[in-house]
């Protein structure tokens, strides 16, 4: 249990145990009332006896008082052996992410009024870390731990020794790291004979690593790891890391985590900083104590030229070399913003500029750098686009408080190079970045040549050729594709005027796979037809069911001696589309139907066959071979209708042997 703390007057109800309960108040009050309103004390300190019970607790001002409420009841006075079993606290392991560490824990509590000792025990596990901690102590105390698994005790050592009672404005909190599973044995003794006492028991994991996205104020208890995304170009500086009270430095352990390794733990303090590293997935930070603590760290990213990473350290190798991670410049005299970040190896970016214009063009290309400039020197070149060799090159230094150059450059991409003076010397893991601002602008010297080709007779005769047969490629499939639909119509209105269409279509299906072409035609192009007209064509129907939404009408074909039973099923969605639409064939009596053979193809599993999408005014005709020894049919239509499930049974039972049916 936690004690609700809030600041003013405040009351309280619990259901307590029979035991002793202790206020001690300074410059405030406290009284306590049973179920029936009846006040049982009153006062600024006081030792009261409860029965169990509901109380209520008044206290004047929390802030300004400790006490000891009674709710477990009597505690064993001796130490079990290790395989023994004992009154157990099992606490629920709290998670740690860095950003909230509250517990719900467990609170104990009991006296010494003529009882030797109090013993309780706490189950922990491997990796996690016990929080104990003294609420209120009524006189001196002796708290002691042992550790005991199945077979073996340990000694911890003392959490707590305190020669008078607990004081309200002071912390007593022990931290103890759990490296195996068992139990925790708490035993309390006082050299006073009417000790009263309670604690406070939490457990923190500290085994899974859980990912940090801001550094202003992050928490933890004990060394449990924290980890955080940081790219190459980027680093950490460590502004805090100390206890939750801030009177110790907590020291920080951290490593690269890779996709497939770690690199080896290295250690970090107050005004470090941590740096990113190229190809690391995130970095993992541990805290190392066994303590309550809070860090921050302030992040930087060391990008230039607004370009998301550092620019470059030498220019391409080519003119075919990849040249995307090189800061393009605008040269429209805007300012842009970059660093020599050498403490981690950057001691000169290489920037890009591009010059577009006709053949043979010249543009002045005009550099202003600004900045913490004194030891820095600018490089603008001229690229040949072809050999990628230096025609020109002109630099600068600091002089009246900036860096100012210009060069003439041709058409394309050139590159202007911002350094240190003293090279890769100036190195330094301790140095701080040297900050530049860039503004670039651009002038047209020589527009050069306009490119004009005026065309040859035959580029022209060619051009027109090309675009005649563009053309024909273009109308060719709207052709083929209306001969078709065409095509298809006659072949449907030819094969309505035909006589005896079911048994045309028995005959087709005893000729197999001669006839399937045909077969797969007549059942297109009759679905082409009107949906009254299409059912003309087939003659009268063995069943007809009609429903709201779906027109579904059934022919029997063919009954072959091997056991397979030919049908035809026409469908039409009429007010709604029919979305994931199936057919199951039940068999009432005798063993289930199975779907053998379907025309038009469509996918099937035992005695379904899935329609897809039936959308509005659709009409659908499946020839379907069916295999058993049923002579009954049953036919159940399923789908999705506006988002929800909708289903159409005929009442009716379709029957293999028509005198069946009849009788």
């Amino acid at each position: 249990m936690v004690l609700p703390v809030v600041s003013a007057v405040y009351s309280s109800t619990h259901i307590t145990a029979e035991g002793t309960a202790w206020f001690d108040c300074n410059d405030s009050w406290a009284s306590i009332e049973d179920d029936s309103g009846n006040i049982l004390a009153n006062g600024s300190d006081f030792t009261i006896g409860l029965d169990s019970g509901n109380h209520t607790f008044h206290i004047g001002d929390d802030d300004d008082c400790q006490r000891v409420i009674p709710m477990n009841g009597e505690l064993p006075n001796l130490r079990p052996a290790p395989s023994s079993e004992f009154f157990t606290l099992d606490s629920e392991i709290c998670p740690q992410d860095g950003f909230n560490i509250s517990c719900e824990g467990e609170y104990t509590s009991g006296d010494l009024i003529n009882d030797s000792a109090d013993v309780f025990a706490v189950n922990v596990s491997s990796g996690s870390i016990l929080v104990l901690t003294l609420v209120a102590s009524s006189t001196g105390i002796d708290v002691d731990l042992h550790f005991q698994n199945l077979t073996h005790e340990s000694l911890v050592g003392n959490a707590f020794s305190l020669p008078l009672n607990t004081s309200i404005d002071e912390n007593y909190v022990s931290y103890i790291p759990i490296d195996n599973d068992g139990r925790i044995i708490v035993t309390i003794t006082s050299p006073s004979p009417d000790n009263i006492w309670s604690m406070r028991t939490e457990i923190f994991d500290t085994t899974q690593i859980s990912q940090l996205y801001e550094l202003d104020s992050v928490f933890g208890i004990g060394n449990s790891p924290l980890s955080y995304s940081l790219d190459e170009d980027e680093s950490l500086i460590v502004t805090k890391s100390a206890t939750i009270d801030g009177l110790t430095d907590v020291p920080i352990k951290y490593r690269y985590v890779y996709s497939s390794s770690e690199s080896d733990w290295s250690n970090a303090t107050l005004n470090d900083r941590i740096h990113g590293i190229d190809g690391s997935s995130y970095i993992e930070f541990q805290w190392d104590c066994n303590c309550s603590w809070t860090a921050s760290m302030s992040h930087y990213q060391h990008f230039d030229a607004s370009w998301g990473m550092d620019a470059p350290t030498y220019r391409p190798l080519s003119a075919n070399s990849n040249n995307s991670t090189y800061p393009l410049i605008t040269m429209d005299g805007n300012t842009e913003d970059g660093e020599l970040t050498l403490h981690m190896g950057d001691y000169q970016d290489i920037l890009r500029v591009e010059t577009t214009g006709w053949n043979d063009s010249i543009h002045l290309v005009d550099v202003i750098v600004e900045g913490d400039i004194y030891e820095m020197r600018v490089t603008i070149w001229d690229m040949d686009q072809q050999t990628w060799e230096m025609l020109n090159e002109v630099s600068a230094t600091y002089s009246m408080d900036k860096i100012s150059l210009s060069l003439d450059v041709g058409l394309g991409t050139h590159f202007i190079k911002i350094e240190h003076i003293n090279g890769s010397s100036a190195i330094d893991e301790n140095a701080e970045p040297i900050e530049w601002n860039i503004r670039v602008s651009t002038a047209v010297i020589d527009e050069g040549e306009e490119p004009w080709f005026p065309a040859s007779d035959a580029v022209k005769e060619a051009a027109d050729l090309f675009y005649w047969l563009i053309g024909l490629i273009l109308i060719l499939p709207f052709v083929v594709f209306y001969r078709f639909i065409r095509k298809e119509k006659l072949f449907a209105e030819e094969f309505a005027s035909k006589k005896d269409r079911l048994q045309w279509l028995n005959q087709k299906l005893a000729e197999g796979d001669s006839s399937h072409n045909d077969l797969a035609r007549a059942l297109r192009a009759v679905s082409s037809l009107e949906w009254e007209k299409a059912l003309e064509v087939w003659g009268d129907s063995e069943m007809r069911h009609f429903t709201t939404g779906i027109d579904m009408a059934i022919w029997s074909l063919s009954n072959r001696d091997d056991g397979i039973w030919s049908l035809l099923i026409g469908i039409c969605a009429k007010e709604c589309d029919w979305n994931v639409a199936a057919i199951r064939f039940e068999a009432p009596e005798g063993e289930p139907w199975d779907v053998k053979k379907i025309e038009p193809k469509l996918l099937s599993r035992s005695s379904e066959i899935f329609l897809d999408s039936l959308t509005k005014d659709s009409r659908l005709f499946v020839q379907v071979e069916l295999e058993g020894s049923s002579n009954a049919l049953n036919i159940h239509l399923s789908g999705m209708v506006n988002g929800d499930p909708m289903a159409a049974k005929p009442a009716n039972t379709i029957y293999r042997d028509s005198n069946i049916s009849e009788e």
